[in-house]
């Protein structure tokens, strides 16, 4: 499954508590998503809160040394805040868009730690 390849691909070269926070992230993206295609307004915020929590994690945060993935943190931030404004207002076309914005600002750090790794 994409969360079992996920897993995988995260754990490759992170710290143990850098690992929990990436593992988190994961699982309350996948809420968020089935909170978005569900219009379950509830869990979307309580899930999109409980991920800006997880970020605030010192292992995440000490985690973006490097310029571009202080990038993709920013878009995954701005992302995350439209999120938590849509579901306030229980705005589904809104809040799909953050979602996927989400998504992306993550599959855009994925694509640069990889192509870093490859570099070295």
């Amino acid at each position: 499954t994409l969360a079992f390849v996920m897993s995988e691909y995260m754990s490759a070269d992170q710290t143990p508590q850098l690992n929990k926070v990436m593992r988190a992230k994961l699982g309350h993206s996948q809420a968020i998503l089935a909170a978005v295609v569900t219009s379950d307004w509830t869990s979307l915020d309580r899930e999109s809160r409980a991920l800006a929590v997880a970020v605030r994690d010192p292992a995440w945060t000490n985690a973006l040394t490097d310029p571009e993935y202080s990038r993709q943190s920013d878009a995954f931030t701005r992302a995350l805040q439209v999120l938590i404004e849509a579901s306030a207002r229980r705005d589904l076309e809104r809040a799909g868009s953050a979602q996927i914005m989400l998504t992306t600002s993550c599959v855009r750090c994925h694509l640069e730690r990889s192509r870093k790794r490859i570099g070295d």
